[in-house]
């Protein structure tokens, strides 16, 4: 608690404020989770008084049992602005343990219209953003990327909740244990269970504005899911993921107020145009739903649509035109680029994108799509179709306009022999933060990706003609022997590269000069790649940052760091966090 409580705060306060810190542990009679929600909260008190009030605040004294099992949670949860408090009491509707991504929370809770922009066109995205933050400052969740709550704080949610928020297992149905939740209460429901189960569920589905199966297969009959969707009509969230739906029924197109829809993982062939009358919807997920073929061709109807998850599958489809017209859509996570057709026009006036996937089927004209004016494009997906021809020398790629605030590139599947030279132009070198080149077949040479200053993540997987990583790599030259490399670099990751033996050392002679390489790397990955034989201990011994090694399927690499009194190992004896296996 001492720890979190006196972040950033003057030796002269933590001092005058001791004793009553040591009071507040106290009150947490010994429970880690208690320690650290107090912590967090008390983080945020500057002055003796303020201390002092959480000291003596009322909420230690209340009798009720409920309460009397959560007054450090309750102290914060006092602190929260309404709309952190909705926020917060939302998550209540998941299960225990159950690890959701971030970015989606902050999407239902603007399903939910919890998420409300402080001034005048700020996205809501960024606000809901700040709200996580603000909980997880406070400790109400575990982790920071598939978040997940402490049992006692999903408890603690629960009971704010007043029977709002309901999980609701199948099991206990089939055993005829379940609840009854036709109560006027129930607004926010999670069902795990099976087809057989559902039958006998008992619930006013008109009352819900959000429902969740999770089931593993058919949630309910055909019949009872075209019911079900003709009953919830209040609805705001709806997500029926990997429910076995061969069919989406056409009545989907009369929940008026549906804000999130999630469709993934099915079964379905087609979707009715029908749901494209869901005028306020704003997150559509259908990926990997591999037999969907093509989107419905009225999509210009969901106007206020922002993130649209289509990831489904490699078979061309056709983009219907109607989808250059959404012009609020921030996420487009499949779109297919056809040679000799004018489909990249279609994402001329898309300039509110901020994520994008672009498969790509032959030479195509990227001058179409104006890529260079869409200021808020910062993570950008190329995937090169292997089973077309391209050129040796494809002008569709080197006359790329890049988005000028790019941070996240990965090129799949790239088909030339070098990458393309605008990758250490300006823009990426200052901006880039993340890169990735998957099964690039035919480049051998990475020369100047070390001149990606701004570059914190690097992924190279499936270099085919990867032999020797040079230090060429680092922009070692003979000429040139004064260089930073990879200045902010803190992850590399190497995986399957099938050829690559000889990652080469400093020698006695560059030890000599002002040779910086990789200063701020912390963790270096190296995955199946079954020729590769040693690590270049010299570059690594230098970098005082370096504190995680993980070697896997590499036989040689392992063979010749498995004796653990060899010299060998204790050339990595330095790094705290090793698994090679």
């Amino acid at each position: 608690m001492q720890r979190i409580a006196f972040a950033r705060k003057s030796g002269d306060l933590c001092k005058k404020v001791e004793r009553i810190g040591l009071k507040i542990a106290e009150k947490c009679k010994g429970l880690p989770l208690a320690a650290k929600t107090m912590g967090s909260l008390l983080r945020f008190k500057d002055t003796v008084q303020q201390w002092q009030n959480v000291l003596d605040s009322e909420i230690w004294q209340l009798k009720e049992a409920d309460v009397s099992l959560f007054p450090h949670l309750y102290l914060s949860d006092n602190e929260l602005p309404p709309e952190l408090k909705r926020c917060f009491s939302y998550c209540a509707v998941f299960p225990k343990d159950f690890e959701i991504n971030v970015e989606k929370l902050i999407r239902l809770w603007i399903a939910q219209g919890y998420v409300r922009p402080n001034r005048r066109g700020e996205r809501l995205e960024l606000v809901g953003l700040e709200y996580f933050n603000n909980l997880a400052m406070r400790s109400f969740f575990q982790e920071l990327q598939e978040c997940k709550m402490h049992d006692i704080v999903h408890d603690f949610a629960q009971f704010l909740t007043k029977n709002e928020c309901h999980v609701l297992h199948g099991i206990d149905y089939e055993q005829g244990t379940g609840r009854n939740l036709s109560t006027k209460r129930a607004r926010h429901l999670t069902w795990l269970g099976t087809e057989r189960a559902f039958s006998s569920l008992v619930v006013d589905f008109g009352r819900l504005r959000s429902f969740f199966a999770f089931s593993h297969g058919r949630v309910a009959p055909q019949g009872s899911a075209r019911h079900l969707f003709c009953s919830l009509n209040c609805v705001r969230t709806l997500t029926l993921s990997c429910c076995g739906l061969h069919e989406v029924p056409a009545e989907i197109g009369s929940l008026n107020h549906l804000r999130h829809l999630d469709l993934s993982w099915n079964l379905f062939e087609t979707l009715p145009e029908a749901i494209c009358d869901l005028y306020y919807l704003e997150t559509f997920e259908i990926s990997n739903c591999g037999d969907l073929s093509c989107l419905p061709q009225r999509i210009e109807g969901l106007v206020h649509l922002r993130h649209l998850f289509n990831l489904i599958n490699y078979e061309v489809h056709q983009i219907p035109q109607g989808l250059g017209k959404l012009t609020s859509l921030c996420t487009l996570t499949q779109f297919n680029a056809r040679s000799n057709s004018d489909d990249l026009a279609i994402l001329k006036y898309l300039n509110q994108l901020e994520r994008l996937r672009i498969d790509i089927y032959g030479e195509v004209d990227f001058g179409r799509a104006e890529l260079g004016k869409k200021i808020y494009l910062h993570e950008m997906y190329l995937w090169f179709n292997p089973g077309v021809h391209f050129m040796e020398t494809p002008s569709c790629i080197e006359s790329m306009e890049l988005p000028p605030n790019l941070q996240q590139l990965a090129l799949d599947m790239y088909p030339r022999n070098q990458l393309p030279s605008w990758l250490v132009t300006k823009s990426l070198v200052n901006n880039l933060t993340k890169l990735i080149i998957n099964g690039p077949h035919n480049v051998s040479s990475l020369t100047d990706l070390w001149k990606l200053s701004s570059l914190e993540e690097l992924r190279l997987i499936r270099v085919e003609k990867l032999e020797c990583l040079g230090k060429e790599f680092f922009g070692i030259t003979i000429a040139l022997h004064e260089n930073t490399a990879f200045p902010n670099l803190r992850k590399l990751h190497f995986q399957c590269c099938p050829n690559w033996t000889n990652w080469e050392d400093l020698s006695e002679d560059d030890e000599k000069v002002d040779v910086s390489i990789m200063p701020h790397l912390e963790e270096l990955h190296i995955e199946y790649c079954k020729k590769f034989e040693t690590l270049p201990h010299r570059i690594l011994g230098k970098i005082s940052f370096f504190k995680s090694l993980k070697v896997l399927g590499c036989n040689k690499l392992r063979d010749c760091y498995s004796d653990k009194i060899g010299d060998d190992s204790m050339k990595i004896s330095h790094i705290s966090q090793v698994d090679i296996s």
